[in-house]
């Protein structure tokens, strides 16, 4: 641990979180002092710790407490990686890119799968792991995520043509159609995009098989995307979960005379004007996909 001037210090790492709102921040610095001291290369580059510069340099401190990190540009990249994906609120698009890159690097950094010696029932026995599998679990214990969600994150990041990822990034696409999507090639994927963020899940499935098979053209023609489709999907997905959680109610001796007199209401109006049996007598077939 060492002190150094915030003066000194560059802010030029593009991993770097400048500009935000620390104000909280600030608070516990006044309180409780900074309790995790910035991270620095050799060269006072920050790699870790913006946003405790930025709160500092608002409260009018002119020197901070660093720890100086030697090692190799991937290294120093893998350090700013961590620091993000384990302190930063990131968009699921960027916690995706940084898993990939964090896997790349780790696996630049130890290409060598590790051999250790396990004992069992007395005989010793060379366990192998693999680099792909420890990174795996080294980011599950940082992150809590589960070493399935991080694969897919990665996969899904490698996989998904640009077009894909800004479609994601503007809210066109949800997880689920990404999925799907990425299972197609990336020319494939730019062919169709347009079509594709239009439909729901379930054609989107039927599309994709269709287009390894015959091509994206008569994919697009199986799967003719109507007016007002993906609205149409996001009330079936939400009468779905409405009818699950009534259904759930009913199951725990609550009923609607049991809600709040303005939720009655509200159910009520929406019985009336849709079709009273959608929901108590199972008629449609939104209910019956749950049965």
């Amino acid at each position: 641990m060492e002190m150094r001037k915030l003066n000194e210090l560059k802010a030029t790492n593009p991993y770097l979180r400048l500009g935000t709102d620390v104000s909280e921040l600030e608070k516990s610095i006044k309180t409780l002092g900074l309790i995790a001291p910035l991270v620095i290369s050799k060269d006072n580059v920050i790699l870790a710790g913006a946003r405790r510069y930025q709160a500092m340099l608002n409260l009018g401190f002119t020197e901070t407490p660093v720890m100086v990190v030697d090692g190799n540009a991937l290294e120093k990249e893998l350090v700013s990686i961590d620091e993000n994906l384990v302190r930063k609120d990131l968009s699921k698009i960027e916690i995706e890119s940084h898993l990939r890159r964090a896997k790349e690097i780790y696996q630049d950094l130890f290409p060598e799968p590790e051999v250790e010696d396990t004992k069992i029932e007395d005989t010793n026995v060379e366990k192998v792991t693999l680099p792909a599998e420890k990174f795996l679990t080294m980011v599950s214990e940082k992150t809590g995520l589960s070493p399935k969600q991080i694969h897919e994150a990665i996969n899904r990041d490698e996989m998904a043509a640009p077009e894909v990822k800004e479609a994601r990034k503007n809210g066109e696409l949800s997880l689920s159609q990404t999925n799907e999507i990425v299972k197609l090639k990336k020319e494939d994927q730019q062919a169709a995009i347009e079509h594709i963020k239009e439909l729901p899940v379930r054609e989107i499935k039927k599309f994709v098989k269709i287009a390894k098979v015959k091509g994206v053209e008569e994919a697009i023609e199986a799967t003719p995307s109507l007016p007002y489709q993906r609205e149409y999907q996001e009330i079936d997905q939400a009468l779905k979960k409405l009818i699950k959680k009534i259904k759930q109610l009913r199951l725990e001796g609550i009923f609607q005379t049991d809600f709040p007199e303005e939720t009655q209401k509200l159910l009520e109006t929406f019985m009336l004007e849709t079709n009273e049996n959608y929901i108590n007598h199972g008629s449609s077939h939104t209910e019956s996909s749950y049965q």
